[in-house]
C-alpha cells in the first residue's frame, strides 16, 4: 500500500491495527483519540493524550505501529509519540466528539435546562455514554442501550439489566436517560429505586394523594427502577408497579429495570410481573475482565488527575477483580499513599499491601493446585502434564507460566516454585521467569492470556483448595 495524504494514512493504519488487536478495549483506550501531527524526515509524529497513553503505546505497541503505518504509508517510518493539544492538530484532522463535548455543545440557556432537568430526573450528572467502558462482560448490554437511545419504546422494552453489585448497571441505566435528555430537555425521565418507589406511594396512601403518585410515573417517556429484585417483597407494591408498567407500556414509552439476577431468579415476584419483565431485552453484565478493568482505570486517572505509573495501574487492574466500586476504590486508595510518600513512588510490594493484594494475603486465598489448574485449563494440558517430565513446545510455555504465576504473582521462593512443578533446579525457574516476561512484552495477545490466566485465579480462589 502507498498512502501519502496523512489524514487518510492515520485513518488505514488505525483500522488495521485494530484487527491485529482484537481488543475494542485496548483500542478504544489507547489508540482512538490518536492523531497523526506530521511525517518529517522519515518519522511519524503521532499525537497521544495524555502521558500514560504515551508511555503505554512506546512500550507494549510502538513495534505494531511502526510496521502498520510503515506498510500504509509505502515506506519505513519511525513512530515519535507526543502529548498533544487541540491546537497542535492540523486543521483537515480535527473531528467532532459529541459525546465528549459537554451536553451535546448546547447554548449557555440550554444547557441549564438540560443540567436541571438530569438533576430533577434523579440520574447522576457524571453517567454518560461517553465515560462508560466497554468490554467483553458488557457489550451485549450497551448494544441493547444504544438501541434504546436510537428507539426508545420500540425495540427492547422492557430492558432489563442483571448482575453483581458494582459491575456498572446503574451507570449504563442512567446513560441512556441521559442521552435522551441530552436529545430532547423535553423528555420526562425518571430514575428511582425500588425502595423509593415503595416509600412515596405509602407516603402517596397516608396522605391520601395516589392519584397523584400515579400521574407522576405513568406521564414518564422513561422510567428507570433500580433493585427490582426487592419490589418481590411487598405485595401491594407488586400491584401498584404492574399496573404502572403497563400503563407506560401501553403507551408506547420505555421502561428500564435493573436487578443482581435474571427475572426468573426473584423469589416470590408475581408470575404476570415477571413474564412482563422477560417480555423484553434481558442483558447480563458480568465482571469486567483484565482489558476493560484497565481501560476503566485508565479512564478514572485521566478524569481525577491521578498520576502513577503504568505498572502499577496494570497491576491494580490485575488483582482487582471483584468489581468496579473496588477497582475505583483501589485506584484511590494507591494514589493518596503515594502522595504521601515523601521519597517517591510507591514500591510494587508497597502497593499489593497498601489494597490488601499482597503475595503473604493471596497465598493465604489461593493455594497451589488452583493456579496449576488454571494454568492448564487455559494451555489445554493436565496438571499431571505440568508436574511430569515431557517437554513438548506447548507444554514447556504452560509450565514457565505457572512458575512465572506462582513466583511473581504469589512471590513463593524459587526453590519452592522448582518444586511445586518436579523441578530440581530452581535455575529452571528463574529462566522460565525471563523468558515468560519477554514474551508478554513482545506478544500483546500473549500477555492478555496471562493477564486472564491471574484473573480467573483470583475470581475462583477458594481457601479449602489443598496442596496436591
Amino acid at each position: 500500500m502507498k498512502i501519502k495524504d496523512p489524514a487518510q494514512l492515520w485513518k488505514t493504519t488505525l483500522a488495521q491495527i485494530e484487527i491485529k488487536l482484537d481488543s475494542p478495549a485496548t483500542f478504544k483506550t489507547f489508540f482512538q483519540g490518536t492523531k497523526l501531527l506530521k511525517i518529517d524526515n522519515g518519522n511519524v509524529f503521532i499525537g497521544v493524550q495524555n502521558p500514560y497513553s504515551l508511555e503505554w503505546l512506546k512500550s507494549k505497541h510502538e513495534r505494531l505501529i511502526k510496521e502498520t503505518v510503515s506498510y500504509v504509508y509505502g515506506d519505513s517510518l519511525n513512530p515519535i509519540f507526543e502529548v498533544y493539544h487541540s491546537e497542535t492538530i492540523p486543521d483537515d484532522q480535527k473531528e467532532k466528539d459529541p459525546d465528549s463535548a459537554p451536553l451535546l455543545n448546547l447554548e449557555n440557556g440550554m444547557m441549564s435546562i438540560v443540567s436541571e432537568t438530569i438533576n430533577k430526573s434523579g440520574l447522576n450528572p457524571k453517567y454518560s455514554i461517553s465515560n462508560y467502558v466497554v468490554g467483553n462482560s458488557n457489550r451485549l448490554a450497551h448494544a441493547a442501550a444504544l438501541a434504546v437511545i436510537d428507539n426508545p419504546g420500540v425495540l427492547y422494552n422492557p430492558l432489563f439489566m442483571h448482575g453483581k453489585t458494582g459491575v456498572g448497571k446503574t451507570h449504563l441505566a442512567q446513560s441512556i436517560g441521559r442521552s435522551m435528555i441530552e436529545r430532547n430537555p423535553k423528555y420526562k425521565v425518571k430514575y428511582i429505586s425500588s425502595e423509593g418507589f415503595l416509600n412515596e406511594m405509602v407516603k402517596g396512601i397516608k396522605g391520601g394523594g395516589m392519584e397523584a403518585f400515579r400521574q407522576k410515573y405513568r406521564q414518564v417517556d422513561l422510567l428507570i427502577i433500580d433493585d427490582v429484585q426487592l419490589i418481590s417483597k411487598w405485595v401491594a407494591t407488586q400491584d401498584e408497579f404492574f399496573n404502572t408498567f403497563n400503563e407506560i407500556h401501553n403507551a408506547g414509552k420505555q421502561v428500564i429495570f435493573i436487578a443482581d439476577r435474571r427475572p426468573e431468579d426473584i423469589q416470590s415476584l408475581e408470575s404476570r410481573l415477571k413474564s412482563r419483565m422477560l417480555g423484553g431485552m434481558v442483558v447480563d453484565i458480568s465482571n469486567p475482565d483484565y482489558e476493560t478493568r484497565l481501560a476503566i482505570l485508565q479512564r478514572k486517572a485521566d478524569t481525577t488527575g491521578v498520576s502513577l505509573k503504568p505498572q502499577v495501574i496494570e497491576y491494580i487492574a490485575r488483582a482487582v477483580t471483584d468489581n468496579i466500586r473496588e477497582l475505583e476504590g483501589a485506584l484511590q486508595k494507591v494514589a493518596l499513599y503515594n502522595q504521601m510518600k515523601p521519597n517517591g513512588d510507591l514500591t510494587m510490594e508497597e502497593v499489593a499491601h497498601t489494597i490488601g493484594k499482597d503475595a503473604q494475603s493471596k497465598r493465604e486465598k489461593v493455594k497451589v493446585p488452583k493456579v496449576l489448574k488454571e494454568v492448564a485449563k487455559s494451555f489445554g494440558v493436565t496438571v499431571k502434564d505440568l508436574k511430569g517430565p515431557r517437554r513438548t513446545k506447548e507444554l514447556a510455555l504452560a509450565r514457565q507460566v505457572a512458575m512465572y504465576i506462582l513466583r511473581e504473582e504469589f512471590n513463593y521462593k524459587l526453590e519452592e516454585v522448582a518444586k511445586f512443578l518436579n523441578r530440581e533446579d530452581h535455575t529452571t525457574v528463574l529462566h522460565a521467569i525471563d523468558k515468560i516476561k519477554s514474551k508478554m512484552m513482545l506478544q500483546d495477545g500473549f500477555n492478555r492470556q496471562v493477564a486472564q490466566i491471574i484473573t480467573n485465579i483470583n475470581e475462583s480462589a477458594s481457601p479449602d483448595d489443598e496442596l496436591e
